[in-house]
């Protein structure tokens, strides 16, 4: 491959060479270089990191750096001029205990600023509004739409369907034991004890999570929001509480609307295996289900919702770096949202039943 050559200017300064070495490297990702320095007289400190920085492009792009026409002086400083070498950093070799310690405290410092931004949340939800220094701003309802509205078919579908699943593996075992008229009571329990709030907000983690972690982890990328700190707002009330809000109101709403559609599916076995008229099915599920069962599968709802909700803004705001920083952002807060939703789960189901 022929070289190509370009001609050094009489002097090489701070002035001229950082666009000279713009010029140097794109040339030297594509092929060989000569440098012709017959016109090259005079050099200050900078020609020595030039020269340096070709070097060690030369080296990556594996293409050839050629001198060429210089004189007595300046090869002999050239030749004398030693490339630095950083030293690598030092491992510190860590035992079980200090890596266990260490991770420990991450986990700790993360569930402080959580617990931090859910009490501000609170906060500019119920008394903000009595604040004179709050600024107005809108975009719940929007919220209200996209986080929950939108995610109605998919919830209500899963829900469905794992309940459909439910009733026509119970059907065999009560069919055989003569108990089909506890299917309808025994479903409902299940479905508005458990399996409505946690599948749901299950759903609602990799689907409305993902995407407010996502929305934010790119603004805090593309330093938007540190724009909105310059302009004296404060991120949590213009991000976080519209979506916080909003989660709160569509959580249980969608909850309680997947069980009444679990409810609906299990009337299908009900119906063709049991010969069960609707009427009885759902006076069974009445019957079935205790008032406060209620109350604790909203709260239950809730709790979720904010969980979701808090992991995929505190993800999304601590969110450094570039484009890779956005999907692990999304992907970490996905995984911590639906791992905290089971922990939270098996709480409620000591503290509940």
């Amino acid at each position: 491959m022929q070289s190509k050559t370009i001609i050094l200017p009489e002097s090489l300064t701070a002035e001229n060479s950082r666009v000279l070495l713009q010029n140097c490297r794109k040339a030297l990702q594509r092929g060989p270089l000569l440098l012709d320095g017959k016109s090259l007289k005079y050099m200050d400190y900078s020609g020595d990191a030039f020269f340096a920085l070709l070097a060690d492009t030369s080296e990556k792009s594996g293409y050839k750096l050629t001198l060429a026409h210089f004189n007595d002086d300046i090869k002999f400083h050239l030749q004398h001029l030693k490339k630095p070498k950083i030293p690598p950093k030092n491992k510190v070799n860590q035992n079980f205990l200090e890596r266990l310690g260490e991770n420990t405290i991450l986990v700790a410092r993360s569930v402080a600023k959580i617990f931090v931004l859910l009490n501000t949340c609170i906060y500019w939800s119920l008394y903000g509004h009595f604040d004179k220094g709050k600024s107005k701003f809108g975009g719940t309802a929007k919220q209200i739409n996209r986080l929950g509205a939108e995610a109605m078919g998919i919830c209500f579908l899963m829900v469905a369907l794992i309940c459909f699943t439910m009733a026509l593996q119970s059907s065999f075992m009560l069919k055989a034991v003569g108990g089909g008229s506890y299917l309808a009571s025994g479903l409902g329990y299940l479905i508005f004890a458990e399996i409505s709030p946690l599948l749901t907000t299950i759903i609602l983690a990799g689907r409305s999570g993902s995407s407010i972690a996502a929305e934010i982890a790119n603004m805090s990328v593309c330093e938007e929001v540190k724009a909105i700190k310059a302009m004296a707002i404060s991120p949590v009330q213009y991000l976080v509480v519209p979506r916080f809000i909003a989660m709160t109101i569509c959580t249980p709403i969608l909850s309680f609307c997947a069980g009444i559609a679990g409810c609906l599916a299990g009337f299908l076995i009900a119906f063709f295996f049991f010969d069960i008229s609707f009427a009885n099915y759902f006076q069974e599920i009445r019957d079935g289900i205790p008032p406060i069962l209620f109350l604790k599968s909203t709260v239950k709802a809730v709790v979720f919702g904010w969980l979701i909700t808090m992991i995929s803004c505190h993800k999304g705001l601590t969110a450094v770096g570039g484009a890779d920083a956005v999907g692990h952002a999304t992907t970490s807060s996905v995984v911590i949202s639906i791992s905290s939703i089971i922990v939270a789960d098996c709480a409620f189901s000591f503290a509940f039943y």
